[in-house]
């Protein structure tokens, strides 16, 4: 018999939000005011009230507004590939052959400048060397100022002095930022240095570890070109510290704050989980790392800031091989929020608050004694609003205060509001998007009209392939899986064939959310959950039915294991099972049939060969990615003791599988460990 689905009462038992405002928008013909809205993320927490403004860091000195391009100096003789066609046209113009692999020394005897004075040929070169080093993104002085003034920021250029008068430096300021690049030649950085001069210390803090990673966007690494020092990863740094600061409104909002306060929330509370966790002797006896990983993709997330080569906050919430030791295995893939701001546009989404204070220093609620706890409630708390001052030249009524953007002469609500952007996106059911948006996050509105399955957001239907969304689709994958084959005295290792089909028989709609809005860090934490879950399927799939770009090597030693208490008893097998060289691929392929199902929960039935019958599992993928096994055929009375002993248990085969992330490898395994 199917075990109950409880995602439903889970979602409507751990989503929760603040109310809204107490008062909402009211026009100026005088309509009543809209009271308190609670939403399905809420948790018996009470709307917040005004409480007068709330005081921000002082007025910010602005960098001078003035800006003096500086000269392009002498750049070294290295092959250039001119292929842009913003460089093409500039090539063109200057009477310059594109499609050529050309050493810039070589330009100088190209006819069209040949025919010029020394003075206008240098001229010309410099304007090439320009044009490669904008177009082509690049690291230039050039480059550099008009991506701080595209940024609406103030610039100023300052000349060394004494031994350093080879050196420039571009000074770029905002309304609370000030960023300095100190060029030792006019495309080589020297450094970069981020100061907050006026904001409060939870920001000035992380300015030195912000600044370091700007500097190693900009700086040449050993042996590298300046030809060739590409300034994306500067660009989107720098973007997303420029958009905090181009929506501030000093002195009464500065979202470099508001951001810094949310971490400071957030920090406290993995800071609690992860010494709980300690104090639980199942956890911390599997070790720092498992810890480490326990807390991240089960609890409520790891925030950072200015980690891993990104400036800002980020919360990681999932982690590929999430339940091996991540030692030396740098390329796992990480899921990630990107926590910043933008312009508020959606109702339903409070504005922004600056605060630290988003939950209790206790970070545990009591319950009342006639509530039911079954574990930990969290002591959310709702920070006072946040307010402007108000226009002088501007009309308007007293109730205009609590509108966003609302023009009185008293404070304000700003027009801004928190934005969460997941990296990478996470393909979801449509009604979990449509639950989220319910809750108070700001999504954008569904399309009836271009809805797109679930299925072909993972795997995407090739153009001109004709294709009913309401119609059954197979999607077939052929793979090489590694199995272990044991024989008198020793092991051996090949890979087998697998032709794996996924069925889906009936049209389950999906969304890939890439970011929400929102006004709460409860609202993300209440979200992870679920983020997980289907973090996890797409993995699973991914990983089971899509080619791999190249072919996966067998580990030659044991990797270092960390299971689940529901899977301990298998942990041996699966050590065994990793270690060894494959050989030869087998001719036949196996035969694994999956069909997918989504409401109303991830629902996968899995066929395969298994001893002399068919194996058939049917299994959840539930919140936070745990697998919930609903029946079952392999495990009998013949196979539940281990050879060694050791008792299985249906819940194993869940846990193993969450080990591998891959159906494939999972089949073999079962095959091979569990035949006996």
């Amino acid at each position: 018999m199917a075990t109950p689905n409880t995602g439903a009462a889970a979602m409507k038992q751990v989503l929760s939000q603040q109310g809204k405002t107490p008062s909402q928008s009211q026009s100026q013909t005088g309509a009543a005011a809209t009271p308190p809205v609670s939403t399905p993320f809420s948790a018996a927490q009470a709307a917040f009230s005004p409480h007068g403004p709330r005081s921000s860091p002082s007025q910010v000195k602005k960098s001078p507004a003035t800006a003096q391009s500086g000269t392009v100096g002498s750049h070294p003789s290295v092959p250039v590939n001119f292929d842009s066609p913003s460089t093409a046209a500039a090539f063109s113009a200057l009477q310059i052959g594109t499609g050529l692999d050309l050493g810039l020394q070589g330009l100088d005897g190209l006819g069209a400048l040949g025919r010029n004075t020394d003075d206008e040929r240098a001229k010309r070169l410099d304007a090439v060397i320009d044009i490669l080093s904008t177009t082509k993104g690049v690291v230039s002085e050039a480059g550099l100022e008009r991506l701080a003034k595209k940024l609406e920021l103030e610039v100023l250029w300052e000349n060394g002095m004494g031994v350093d008068a080879a050196k420039k430096s571009l000074i770029v300021g905002g309304s609370a930022l000030e960023l300095v690049v100190v060029f030792s030649s006019p495309d080589v950085v020297e450094s970069v240095s981020l100061n907050f001069p006026d904001s409060a210390d939870i920001v000035k803090k992380h300015a030195g570890e912000a600044g370091k990673i700007l500097t190693d966007n900009l700086r040449l690494a050993e042996n590298q070109s300046p030809l060739t020092k590409q300034v994306d990863s500067f660009v989107e740094n720098f973007e997303r510290i420029a958009n905090l600061d181009k929506l501030s409104v000093h002195p009464k909002l500065d979202l470099h704050e508001a951001v810094a306060g949310i971490f400071e929330s957030i920090n406290r509370l993995h800071d609690w989980e992860t010494q709980r966790a300690r104090e639980d002797p199942a956890i911390a006896s599997r070790g720092e790392l498992y810890l480490e990983n326990y807390v991240r993709c089960i609890k409520s997330g790891t925030p950072s800031m200015n980690a891993r080569a990104r400036v800002g906050l980020t919360i990681d919430y999932w982690k590929e091989k999430r339940r091996l030791s991540p030692v030396n295995r740098p390329w796992l893939k990480i899921w990630s929020i990107l926590v910043g701001c933008a312009p508020l546009r959606d109702i339903s989404v409070n504005p922004v608050r600056v605060s630290d204070k988003w939950i209790s220093p206790s970070i545990e609620k009591v319950a009342l004694p006639d509530e039911l706890q079954t574990g930990p409630m969290l002591d959310w708390l709702q920070p006072e609003p946040t307010f402007l001052d108000g226009d002088s030249s501007a009309g308007g009524s007293a109730a205009d205060a609590l509108q966003p953007g609302g023009s009185l002469l008293g404070p304000r609500l700003p027009e801004v509001t928190f934005l969460a952007t997941f990296d990478p996106p996470v393909h979801i059911s449509l009604s979990l998007w449509q639950q989220i948006a319910a809750s108070g996050c700001g999504l954008p509105g569904i399309d009836v009209q271009n809805l797109k399955s679930f299925d072909t957001l993972i795997f995407p239907i090739a153009p001109g392939t004709p294709y009913d969304p309401s119609e059954p689709r197979t999607i077939t994958c052929t793979k090489q899986v590694t199995v272990q084959q044991i024989v008198p005295g020793k092991t051996i290792w090949r890979t087998e064939t697998h032709r794996n089909k996924l069925f889906v028989y009936k049209p389950i709609y999906g969304k890939t959310v890439t970011e929400v809005t929102f006004s709460h860090p409860q609202q993300i934490v209440n979200m992870l959950p679920y983020l997980r879950q289907y973090a996890y399927l797409s993995t699973l799939l991914e990983k089971s039915f899509k080619e791999k770009p190249e072919p996966a090597s067998t580990p030659a030693s044991k990797p270092e294991i960390q299971t689940s208490t529901n899977t301990t008893t298998s942990m041996d097998d699966f050590g065994a099972f990793m270690e060894g060289q494959s050989v030869a691929a087998v001719e036949n392929p196996l035969e694994v049939d999956v069909t997918l199902t989504i409401q109303p929960v991830p629902r996968l039935q899995i066929l395969f060969p298994f001893k002399s019958i068919t194996a058939d599992v049917v299994l959840e993928i539930r919140e936070n990615g745990d697998v919930h096994i609903v029946s079952q055929n392999i495990l009998d009375e013949t196979n539940a003791v281990a050879p060694d002993g050791r008792q299985r248990s249906v819940a194993d085969l869940g846990g193993i599988l969450q080990l591998f992330e891959d159906i494939g490898e999972w089949c073999e395994f079962i095959r091979a460990k569990w035949a006996v």
